[in-house]
């Protein structure tokens, strides 16, 4: 599907950013359904609360004890860096004295910022999971988020652009971050099969041995197999030939790419290798496989997303 211009993503919804400046009460921030958001945590704690019946408000101020439900996601403590895929509908709780930005990126805004190459689908398996990483390394990222205060504020020529391409540079910067931290044991508080989700996400079209996995998470095979198949069901391997399928059947049934190039974009060095994996696994060839999708009478592109 073709991307929208930029000036018309721009026209319809834009980032917003928000300084959290040492509040002497509670104060609630609005995180909408289809944005992600991005939060600098210098020092203080916040949380997440279902928000009340106005789901897509601009934030909000000081909060006097509105909500004493304790149902919320667990506190986080700065300094920190969070990132939330998708706002949801919730309320971010900055509780007294707490300092930080946060970035508020719509969806639409977030794709295109992201390139259209391997890299780019990398980022996008990444970025579209909560993450919280620490803020030790991520100096980059703070230079960034003051650049773009500075251009959307400056009311320059050109500062709509500078913005944008602000964007696509802390995204770029997350997610280097993100892959350094998801190999450190204590990077990724869900566990080790996360870890190694996240990590294959990132990693499956290196078509890298099992061995290598548990060696960089740094954990014997026989735990990491044990880990992910309680997690997800399947051994490692499975998991990452799923990954592999998944995407397969996404590109044969929504693009016209060849078989070959379908073949080398999933890092298969050997087109007829992929041929025979794929009709291993699915049943049918790729061509068959293609050819059987475009004779069903379809509405629109299908989603392997959640495939099988």
């Amino acid at each position: 599907m073709a991307r929208p211009p930029r000036s018309a993503l721009t026209r319809r919804a834009a980032p917003g950013l928000h300084h959290i400046k040492s509040p002497l009460s509670r104060v609630a921030y609005a995180m909408p359904q289809g944005r992600a958001h991005l939060l600098w945590l210098d020092y203080g704690q916040v949380s997440l609360r279902t928000a009340p019946e106005d789901r897509n408000r601009e934030p909000v101020g000081p909060q006097h004890n509105r909500d004493h439900n304790p149902e919320h996601n667990p506190e986080h403590r700065g300094p920190r860096l969070l990132w939330w895929a998708d706002g949801a509908g919730r309320e971010m709780l900055a509780s007294v004295g707490t300092r930080g930005t946060l970035l508020s990126v719509p969806a639409a805004i977030l794709m295109q910022a992201l390139p259209t190459t391997p890299i780019g689908e990398q980022m996008q398996r990444t970025l579209s999971q909560d993450l919280e990483l620490s803020i030790e390394t991520a100096t980059p990222i703070a230079h960034l988020l003051a650049g773009y205060a500075q251009e959307k504020q400056s009311g320059e020529p050109g500062a709509d652009l500078a913005t944008q391409h602000y964007v696509a540079l802390i995204l770029l910067q997350l997610w280097r971050l993100a892959r350094k931290d998801l190999v450190s044991l204590g990077g990724a508080p869900q566990g080790l099969s996360e870890r190694f989700i996240l990590m294959a996400g990132q990693r499956a079209r290196d078509h890298l041995p099992v061995d290598a996995y548990a060696r960089e998470l740094q954990v014997s095979r026989d735990r990491l197999g044990s880990a992910v198949k309680r997690a997800t069901g399947l051994s490692p391997r499975a998991y990452l030939h799923r990954l592999l399928l998944r995407d397969a059947m996404e590109m044969l049934a929504n693009s016209g790419m060849p078989v070959s190039q379908v073949a080398f974009r999933l890092g298969f060095a050997d087109p007829a290798y992929f041929t025979r994996f794929f009709k291993r696994e699915i049943g049918q060839n790729p061509g068959a496989f293609r050819k059987s999708y475009r004779r069903r009478d379809l509405t629109g592109p299908q989603s392997f997303a959640e495939w099988p």
